[in-house]
């Protein structure tokens, strides 16, 4: 393989991109930084991936960047190697992108140039970073902007105005050097159930810091705001996963509102300088665009709760005064936070929003970092059981249950010891206690405690369905899946489940109509294609099925799932080949990284390899394995419930049919 030849200035197509050329040279000075850093210095196979991509691009043969290639010449394999029966390459393409994506937001973050991997391409791209105005406090950018024209820089994508806004942000400024404090609301008390008339979204907060890096910072902010208006249950309140949709967006706020279901919005921006912060919010009518109030509050960091205390309580007095409800608000005092404490913690939430490996054991990092430096914080506690949890419990079991599940439940059990008043900490445990404990009352009880507390909590009606499931009430597993889609209506995790559910339920009209909608969102995602391919199992309609399941594996980030349904499809229809060469890819990805027993089991039970697949079951059993959970209602399993064996199973378990 030849050097990449130094064409000279040039630019390259990115969001990152600023007016200025750059070089071969640059980026690859770029690309050796990236190497010697510590995301990359330990992982010779990435260096050796990331090293063979760049400079092929540099050199012109972008073309020549497929998966076929990338295998044999990165990875070793021979010339017989077929992307449909290994998954190789989009597996380290996926760790190669998430490595990218954590190196660019934390050591890279003041780095002029960005290298990143686009989702469906080996292409690398190479992007100029545009300086973003540097403040030294938050006076040279004091006042309070006009609620009009703060919605004309809403629009405007963060990176175009964050230079201009210092000349703007003179002609705005109400009293240059002043600060504005928020009027003193009226009290109210907190009401006894949410008006299901009145509902909140808060959009994206825009990051107005001068460093890029610091939309971490933003995003988590955004994130607090949204679960400590929850609790106030004036409303109901959208979940963070659907508002991130309109970051940046230039939607009219009219089609937002209609879009999320949202009767009000609450926009606006965050500014770190120092020790300062300071946030600026408006709250909008979505229906006419109607401007209640605009405000700025500033705290300093080790008063960072309180400062979203602030914020909250005038939107609840704002949104109580609206519906004439005389209820008020909690008065009680939120404690301070350590600044560093509390940083290391919204850090673990950025990567843990990530929904992917890498994002959760760096989230499980932070939370620790976190917690070293403030032990009695928490909502640190539960964002590291909720890494552990998705790690050992989720759908696509990443580690063994015994390695997340019981560390997940010590973390979840710290956290209520020192505050049982938030939803998460109970939502995780009853799902804990359902996929681990196999403790059915004491889910319910937990799951139904989460609601109680926040009824606004999209996730704890999500694990309510799969409880209700596991249960055999598919009524009401469909009840709280439509509940968990209309609080967060454009999440992949609450469409992919109410599609699910409905497939239990035997709507298949629904089903189909729900995947379909997702899928316009999130057309590369593989849990979308994956609820596809269920819907054409259900209709023993298997070439699309196997269709789908391809899509669904292809995609990554599913891990073992979208291989093994592929391969139950496959069985179904007499091609014993095929499934056979997804019980390979399985043997072969279990012995790099934890499978689920379960998954094997379910290819032998279509392969009517019945001993087998009990050898599996047993396995996964004493393994507790989250997918035993659900054996009453697993359809995949349907051919080996004749069999006594799989009545013990269900007794051991605790379920009866």
């Amino acid at each position: 393989m030849g050097e990449p030849v130094d064409h000279g200035p040039r630019k390259f197509d990115g969001e990152l991109n600023s007016a200025r050329a750059i070089s071969d040279t640059d980026v690859l000075a770029q690309f050796e930084q990236i190497l010697s850093s510590k995301e990359f210095s330990s992982s010779t196979r990435l260096q050796e991936f990331l090293r063979y991509i760049v400079t092929n691009a540099l050199a012109g043969r972008s073309d020549d960047l497929k998966e076929y290639s990338i295998a044999v010449d990165v990875f070793g394999r021979d010339e017989s190697f077929d992307p449909q029966t290994s998954s190789i390459v989009r597996v380290e393409a996926s760790r190669l992108r998430g490595k990218l994506e954590k190196y660019n937001a934390i050591d890279g973050r003041d780095d002029p140039i960005r290298i990143e991997l686009p989702i469906g391409t080996y292409v690398p791209t190479f992007s100029a970073v545009a300086a973003r105005a540097k403040f030294e406090n938050l006076d040279d950018v004091d006042g309070v902007v006009g609620i009009k024209e703060r919605r004309l820089l809403h629009r405007i994508p963060t990176y175009a105005y964050l230079v201009p806004i210092i000349s703007a942000v003179s002609i705005l400024v109400v009293t240059a050097g002043i600060y504005i404090w928020p009027r003193i609301a009226p009290t109210f008390e907190r009401p006894t159930s949410i008006s299901r008339e009145l509902s909140v979204a808060v959009l994206p907060l825009r990051n107005f810091s001068s460093d890029p890096a610091e939309d971490y910072f933003s995003q988590g902010m955004t994130d607090a705001l949204i679960t400590r208006l929850a609790q106030e249950r004036v409303a109901s309140v959208t979940s963070m996963t659907s508002i991130m949709a309109f970051k940046d967006s230039n939607q009219q706020i009219a089609e937002i509102g209609e879009q999320l279901g949202a009767s009000h919005l609450i926009e606006g921006s965050v500014m770190r300088v120092g020790d300062k912060v300071r946030i600026s919010v408006q709250l909008i009518e979505a229906e006419t665009d109607r401007h209640l109030w605009a405000e700025s509050y500033e705290r300093g960091m080790s008063d960072i709760l309180r400062l979203q205390d602030d914020v909250v309580e005038r939107i609840v007095s704002s949104i109580a005064l609206e519906i004439a409800s005389g209820t008020a608000r909690s008065t009680s005092i939120a404690p301070i936070v350590d600044p560093s404490a509390y940083e290391a913690y919204l850090k673990g939430r950025f990567f843990l929003n990530t929904m992917t490996e890498d994002g959760f054991r760096k989230g499980i990092s932070f939370f620790k970092q976190s917690i070293e430096k403030q032990p009695n914080y928490s909502p640190s506690h539960s964002g590291l059981a909720v890494c552990y949890c998705l790690l050992g419990g989720h759908g696509f079991e990443l580690v063994k249950p015994s390695e997340g599940m019981s560390t997940a439940k010590k973390a979840i059990m710290e956290a209520l010891r020192l505050d049982s008043t938030r939803a998460e900490p109970h939502a995780f445990l009853g799902i804990i206690q359902l996929k681990y404990d196999w403790d059915w009352p004491s889910a319910k009880s937990s799951l139904e405690r989460a609601i109680e507390v926040n009824p606004s909590y999209s996730q704890a009606h999500i694990y309510y369905s799969y409880y209700h499931e596991a249960m055999g009430n598919q009524i009401a597993a469909v009840q709280e899946a439509e509940v968990a889609k209309s609080l967060d209506p454009l999440s992949r995790a609450a469409n992919i489940n109410l599609g699910w559910q409905y497939l239990q339920s035997g709507n298949f009209e629904k089903a189909r109509t729900t995947f379909d909608q997702i899928l316009e969102i999130y057309p590369e995602h593989w849990g979308v294609h994956w609820g596809i391919g269920q819907f054409h199992l259900r209709q023993n309609e298997y070439s699309e099925a196997i269709s789908a399941f391809l899509k669904a594996r292809d995609a990554g980030g599913g891990h073992a799932m979208p291989i093994s349904a592929l391969g139950y499809a496959y069985a179904k229809t007499g091609r014993d080949v095929e499934a056979r060469e997804a019980l390979a890819e399985l043997t072969a990805l279990r012995n790099e990284s934890y499978v689920s027993p379960y998954q094997l089991a379910v290819i032998h039970s279509a392969l009517g390899e019945f001993d087998q697949a009990f050898v599996l079951l047993e396995e996964a059993y004493d393994l507790r394995s989250r997918s035993m959970a659900w054996l009453n209602a697993a359809p995949e399993l349907d051919s080996l419930r004749s069999d006594p064996r799989y009545d013990d199973l269900l007794r051991r378990v605790g379920l009866t049919r």
